[in-house]
């Protein structure tokens, strides 16, 4: 089980460095001043509401599917602590730590998510 979770981990940090360093682009022949004061977008025709709601979706799936797995997890978990051992049983307990930070991680940051579109959509 330690050796699945570091071997996880390991390729969620690797995913996570691909996808930071997948974004970057670099203007050739210029500096960044000139790229920044060349671009001039025109921002008359877009429609804030439709990316609140859009993203008000995004946050609700990703709430209700961590709800969804969290559940299956924890009865899974609660039944093998049941069953199991005394070692398997402190092994277990040691999985539900990560599993409730990560429901506290999900709910804390599509929480802040939503504070901070309402007071946007409120601007």
């Amino acid at each position: 089980m330690n050796k699945t979770l570091k071997i996880a981990m390991v390729i969620a940090m690797v995913v996570a460095t691909i996808f930071t360093f997948s974004n970057m682009a670099f203007a050739s022949g210029s500096n960044a001043e000139n790229v920044v004061t060349e671009i001039k977008p025109d921002i008359s025709s877009v429609d804030s509401s439709n990316l609140t709601k859009m993203a008000g979706k995004v946050i609700s799936l990703i709430q209700v599917a961590s709800v969804i797995l969290a559940v299956i997890l924890i009865a899974v978990f609660g039944f093998k602590f049941i069953m199991g051992s005394a070692n398997e049983k402190a092994d277990y307990q040691k999985s539900f730590i990560p599993l409730i930070v990560g429901l506290v991680v999900v709910f804390a940051a599509t929480s802040i998510a939503k504070l901070i579109m309402s007071i946007a959509s409120g601007m």
